[in-house]
């Protein structure tokens, strides 16, 4: 019995130490605002994001930031001219590309806090804005004239009427078209859960997990409507971000 009590005392003594040892222990300060960017990735692209939050009160931000990301249609699949080894890839059947401008505001509430180094502060968060495809025509390489070997190569914008993989050399560099950009006018949401895992007091890495919706005013043209290929209006992707930043007391 005094062995067990001895154990027990020692037991107990122990863990302000141990506590100590392992709770985040810095000087918490109250922050006023975070800025940080990154990496988006989702089912059919990726691209670059910066946000802005400003705390209104110790676990409520508000959220301001811009994101720009590339989106496909699930039916590109790359292909190559078999005559010409040197020849760059295209995707058959695509008389557009997509990017989606995101201007977004939102907020951020946080669930839990960081008490350890090694912890990771965990946050629930949306946004809404308006959805904003630049949408740029298809540029390809075609073969003059329509025969095995080509005698020369022109650079056309797509048209699905007359190009076909007889003809197709390859794809044009993605500059030509973009001085006839369309911009297709909708908005988009997203929810998602953030985790801030930096172990310096002021840093800030995350990973945020989530789903975003966008949707337009009408059908987004990606593709020639070939063989039951259909475009589509409402655009809805699970997404990973990775993100980078700092906290700011003032």
């Amino acid at each position: 019995m005094r062995a067990f009590l001895l154990l027990s005392l020692v037991f107990w003594s122990c863990l302000p130490a141990s506590a100590q040892q392992t709770i985040y222990e810095e000087t918490r300060v109250p922050y006023k605002r975070e800025m940080y960017g990154g990496i988006v990735l989702h089912g059919s692209g990726w691209g670059l994001r910066f946000d802005h939050a400003k705390y209104r009160t110790a676990r409520d931000r508000r959220l301001l930031g811009i994101e720009i990301v590339g989106m496909k249609h699930p039916k590109e699949v790359k292909s190559f001219n078999p005559y010409y080894e040197d020849a760059r890839g295209y995707f058959y059947g695509k008389a557009n590309s997509l990017m989606i401008l995101r201007p977004t505001y939102g907020r951020k509430w946080q669930i839990t806090d960081k008490i350890r180094r090694t912890g990771a502060e965990v946050n629930v968060l949306w946004g809404i804005g308006p959805s904003i495809g630049l949408l740029k025509p298809v540029y390809l390489q075609i073969g003059k004239p329509d025969r095995i070997p080509y005698e020369n190569i022109a650079v056309e914008r797509y048209d699905p009427a007359i190009h076909d993989v007889q003809n197709i050399y390859g794809r044009a560099t993605w500059f030509n078209g973009v001085g006839e950009i369309k911009p297709y006018i909708g908005g988009f949401g997203r929810v998602a859960l953030s985790f801030e895992y930096s172990g310096e007091t002021t840093g800030l890495k995350g990973l945020e997990v989530g789903a975003m919706v966008d949707v337009y005013q009408k059908t987004v043209p990606i593709m020639a409507e070939l063989e039951g290929v259909r475009n589509k209006q409402i655009f809805f992707e699970f997404y990973l971000a990775l993100q980078f930043g700092k906290k700011f007391v003032s």
